[in-house]
């Protein structure tokens, strides 16, 4: 959930919910009043809400997340702060590659309505994602995705001559 769309009405009907954790990254300007046991109090005015925050810093931002994910102590197995900044981190990589999907892979446009076809059209770029992992090719290509993406693209409208294949394999 993006941090745009992460309103404190949104986390209320959250925190309602049983069995049901979250970790949700809310604005910057958002007013944090922190609790004496160590909750904050998130928002002003009737959006108060009392929550678990968790702030850390990476590449010089600040990053505030709510999450009603229990506390790691000697008394319960909870979730420390670190574990929680690293799996926001996680979050984006999954992000990342939707966005690959999307740009790249032209998943940014169903070619069908149905869920059994949208379903294959996942898949399929999807197989094509993890082809492009194992696909090595030469380092004066690039190292990245998208590297390897238009490395092949520019191999696949080449002729490719099986005659010649051939004539090398009977000279062996």
């Amino acid at each position: 959930m993006d941090r745009g769309f992460c309103d404190l009405q949104r986390i209320k009907r959250l925190q309602k919910e049983n069995n049901k954790y979250h970790v949700l990254r809310i604005k910057n300007n958002i007013k944090l009043e922190k609790l004496a046991n160590d909750n904050y109090m998130v928002g002003t005015g009737k959006n108060k809400i009392e929550s678990r925050v968790v702030i850390f810093t990476h590449d010089n931002s600040e990053f505030r997340l709510v999450t009603n994910l229990p506390i790691e102590s000697k008394e319960i197995e909870g979730v420390s702060d670190e574990k929680i900044a690293e799996i926001y981190k996680k979050r984006w990589q999954i992000e990342f590659l939707w966005k690959f999907l999307k740009m790249h892979l032209k998943l940014n446009r169903l070619i069908a309505k149905n869920e059994n076809a949208i379903g294959i059209q996942i898949y399929t770029c999807i197989i094509a994602y993890l082809i492009l992992k194992l696909l090595v090719i030469p380092k004066e290509a690039g190292t990245t995705m998208l590297d390897k993406l238009r490395y092949l693209q520019a191999f696949m409208c080449e002729k490719i001559s099986y005659v010649h294949w051939l004539r090398e394999l009977a000279l062996r």
